[in-house]
C-alpha cells in the first residue's frame, strides 16, 4: 500500500488536507463546517491516550501524523512537555494558528547538572546572568552554523516557514528572556515558524526541526565535551568584575572609570564591534587622573577616574570627543569579553540628554531653565505637543532629576545651541528680561553644588564652560590630556559674565493617569528599538511613540519590554508618582525577573528605569 492510499484510509478521502468525510459530487459545494470541527476534535491528540508528558519520539510521531492536515492541527502541540532522552525537555508555550501569524514559541528546560558548564559559572545571581548571556551567544552561533534560521518564502503551493531563531544579543550583557538560568535549569526560548504548504502541515519538515534540529542545537550549545570551560569561567568572571567596579564608583567618589588599554572606537556608526587595524589608539589615562580599583577576580585595574562635578571633554573635530562620550554613555552596561570597552563603567543612572524637536511635554516644571514666556505662559507646568529643541532639552533634564538621577551627559553636537550658551555679544544685544531661556551654562555649576548632579559635556566651541569646570579633558589625536590647570588660567584671564539668577527649585513629582495609556491595550507592534506603534480604539492607522532620542536603548528587546510595561500599567489603578511606579517595577523585576511583566516571552530584555519613564513622558496622550 502506498503512502497516499494509507493516509486516505486513515484520514478519509476528503482530498488534500481533508479531515475525513466523502467529497461532494458538487465541486462548488462548501465543506460542512460542523462536521470538520467534530472530525478535528475526534482526531485531536488531546482526546487520545497520549500523556501530556511525552517523549521525543512521540513528538516526532505526532508531527508525522499531522502531515498534510490543516494547519490548525499544530495547536494540539500546545501544553505538551516532551522529554529528550532524559537530558532536557521541550514545551510549546505558544502555537501559531496560521503560517502567516507570529511564529510559535518553544521553551527548552535543561537542568544545569546535564550541561557542560562548571558549577562556578552559576555560583551566584550575578554569574547566572553572564552564563545566560554566554549560552545565548553560543546558541545563536550554532543555529547560524546549522542554517536553522533560514526562512523559506515560497508560493502558496510551496513550502513556507521552517526558521528556528533565538534573540541576537548586542555587545552588552543584560538580562534577557531568550535564555535564563533559574531554579537549577537553563531555559532557552526559541521562535519557530512551523512549516506549511498553503495551509497544510508539512509534518516531516516540522518533525525534523522540532525533534532533530532542536536536539542538535541544545547538545552542541550546552552539552557534550566541556572544551570551553575556561572561556565560560572567564566570561562570568569578567561580568562579575564589571558589576563590582560599577558598584564601587560611589565609594571611590567617581562617576565613571575608563581602563587603560580600552578600545573605544567602533567599526562603524551602525556596527558596535571594536574598530580594528593599526590606526586604533588604545586608551591611556592622563597621569593626574590615574585611579586603581580592585576587582574580585581580575585584581587591580588602573585607568582614568572621572570625579563628580562638571567635566568637559574638549578638542578639535574628529579627535575622539564624541567617541569617548559614546563609550561613557554605554558604560551603564557591562560588555562581553573582547568588546574593547570591558571594565569601562559609568554610574548606573548616568543619562545622555539631547534636543528633541517636536516631542511631547506633559506638566513638567521647566522654570529653572525657561520662564517669562510671551503671553505669560506657565512654565511651572509646561505642556507642548511640539516642543522646540531648547524646551525639549529643559524638560528632559527636569524629568531626569524627577527620578533622582545624578549624572547628565550632553554633546554640543546634539544639543540646542540657545539652551547651552549665550555669549557676551548676544547678552549686550538682548537684555535678560527679553530672553526666557536660562542656558545650561548658568545652571550646571548649581546642579552639582546644590543638587549633587554631575555633568559630562562635550564642548568644542563654548569656551565659557571653562569658567565652571572642575575637570577639563583635551582629546588630541585620540589621546586624552588633562588640561584643567591651563583651562582655569584662561578662564581667570577672560572671565565670563554670569547673571544673578534665583536658586533652582527641586523637581516636582508628577502622578500619571495610567488610564490614559489604554491604547497600549489595543494592537501594538515594535518595528525597531527606537519606536512603538499603537492604534487608538476604533482606528486602523498606527500612531508612533518615538524613542529615537533614548540613546541608551541598545536592543529591541528593551523596547518590547517597555511596550509590555505600558500595557501592564494601563490596567492598574494609579495614584502613585512616576518615580514610585518605577521603583516598584524595579523591585518586581529583581524578585521575579522579566516574567513579572509578561510570562513565557522570548524577546524581552531589561531596560533601565530611566528609559521606561522617558517612554511614558513622550507618549502624546499621557495625562496627569
Amino acid at each position: 500500500m502506498g503512502r497516499g492510499e494509507y493516509y486516505k484510509n486513515k484520514y478519509g478521502r476528503g482530498g488534500r488536507g481533508g479531515r475525513g468525510g466523502q467529497r461532494s459530487n458538487n465541486s462548488n459545494s462548501q465543506p460542512n463546517i460542523r462536521d470538520e470541527e467534530q472530525d478535528w476534535a475526534d482526531n485531536s491528540y488531546h482526546n487520545k491516550r497520549v500523556s501530556k508528558s511525552s517523549t521525543r519520539e512521540q513528538l516526532r510521531n505526532m508531527l508525522l501524523d499531522m502531515d498534510r492536515k490543516p494547519y490548525n492541527f499544530y495547536k494540539d502541540l500546545y501544553g505538551y512537555t516532551f522529554d529528550f532522552d532524559r537530558v532536557f525537555s521541550l514545551k510549546f508555550d505558544h502555537v501559531q494558528g496560521d503560517p502567516y501569524a507570529s511564529p510559535s514559541r518553544l521553551c527548552v528546560n535543561l537542568p544545569l547538572q546535564h550541561s557542560r558548564f562548571p558549577e562556578s559559572s552559576w555560583a551566584n545571581k550575578t554569574r547566572t546572568i553572564a552564563l545566560a548571556d554566554y549560552v545565548c551567544r553560543t546558541t545563536v552561533a550554532v543555529i547560524s552554523e546549522l542554517k536553522a534560521d533560514h526562512k523559506t518564502r515560497g508560493s502558496w503551493h510551496e513550502g513556507k516557514g521552517g526558521e528556528l531563531r533565538i534573540e541576537h544579543p548586542s555587545q552588552n550583557i543584560i538580562l534577557r528572556t531568550s535564555v535564563e538560568v533559574q531554579n537549577g535549569s537553563i531555559l532557552l526560548r526559541f521562535c519557530v515558524g512551523l512549516p506549511a504548504k498553503g495551509r497544510s502541515i508539512c509534518g516531516h519538515w516540522a518533525a525534523e526541526i522540532c525533534s532533530t534540529t532542536v536536539h542538535q542545537i541544545v547538545t552542541r550549545a550546552c552539552c557534550g565535551d566541556p572544551t570551553d570551560k575556561s572561556k565560560v569561567e572567564s566570561w562570568v568572571k569578567s561580568y562579575e568584575d564589571q558589576e563590582s567596579l560599577r558598584a564601587q564608583l560611589d565609594k571611590a567618589q567617581l562617576v565613571a572609570f575608563v581602563p587603560d588599554g580600552a578600545i573605544l572606537p567602533r567599526a562603524a556608526g551602525h556596527i558596535d564591534t571594536p574598530l580594528g587595524g593599526k590606526c586604533v589608539v588604545p586608551f591611556q589615562s592622563p597621569p593626574s587622573l590615574k585611579t586603581t580599583l580592585q576587582c574580585p577576580n581580575k585584581g587591580s585595574i588602573t585607568g582614568m577616574g572621572i570625579k563628580p562635578g562638571v567635566t568637559l571633554i574638549a578638542g578639535g573635530g574628529f579627535h575622539g570627543k564624541t567617541t569617548l562620550l559614546s563609550a561613557l554613555k554605554l558604560g551603564v552596561y557591562s560588555k562581553i569579553p573582547g568588546d574593547g570597552r570591558e571594565y569601562l563603567v559609568t554610574t548606573p543612572s548616568a543619562t545622555k540628554i539631547r534636543a528633541e524637536d517636536g516631542r511631547q511635554i506633559t506638566g513638567v516644571d521647566i522654570s529653572n531653565f525657561i520662564n517669562n514666556l510671551p503671553q505669560n505662559k506657565d512654565t511651572t507646568k509646561f505642556y507642548s505637543c511640539d516642543a522646540s529643541g531648547s524646551t525639549s532639552q529643559a524638560a528632559a533634564i527636569m524629568e531626569y532629576l524627577e527620578l533622582g538621577g545624578k549624572c547628565l551627559m550632553i554633546d554640543e553636537d546634539t544639543a540646542a545651541t540657545n539652551f547651552m550658551i549665550r555669549d557676551d555679544k548676544i547678552q549686550m544685544l538682548l537684555s535678560a528680561d527679553k530672553e526666557p531661556i536660562k542656558p545650561y551654562l548658568y545652571r550646571a555649576r548649581e546642579l552639582y553644588d546644590r543638587l549633587g548632579v554631575s555633568s559630562i559635556l562635550v564642548v568644542g566651541g563654548a569656551g565659557d564652560y571653562l569658567d565652571i569646570a572642575d575637570t577639563v579633558l583635551l582629546l588630541d589625536n585620540y589621546k586624552v590630556v588633562d588640561v584643567t590647570d591651563r583651562a582655569k588660567e584662561i578662564a581667570s584671564s577672560r572671565p565670563a559674565h554670569f547673571p544673578s539668577l534665583p536658586l533652582m527649585v527641586s523637581p516636582k513629582s508628577r502622578t500619571p493617569d495610567l488610564g490614559s495609556l489604554s491604547p497600549f491595550r489595543e494592537k501594538t507592534k515594535v518595528p525597531d528599538k527606537t519606536s512603538i506603534s499603537y492604534t487608538m480604539r476604533g482606528e486602523e492607522n498606527f500612531s508612533v511613540l518615538d524613542l529615537s532620542a533614548l540613546e541608551q536603548l541598545v536592543e529591541i528587546g528593551q523596547t518590547r519590554f517597555i511596550n509590555e510595561v505600558l500595557q501592564k500599567l494601563s490596567s492598574q489603578k494609579g495614584g502613585q508618582t512616576l518615580k514610585e511606579l518605577m521603583e516598584e517595577l524595579s523591585s518586581e523585576i529583581d524578585k521575579h525577573g522579566l516574567g513579572c511583566v509578561k510570562d513565557n516571552s522570548n524577546w524581552l530584555c531589561r531596560p533601565r528605569l530611566h528609559e521606561i519613564a522617558a517612554a511614558i513622558n513622550r507618549y502624546i496622550d499621557i495625562s496627569l
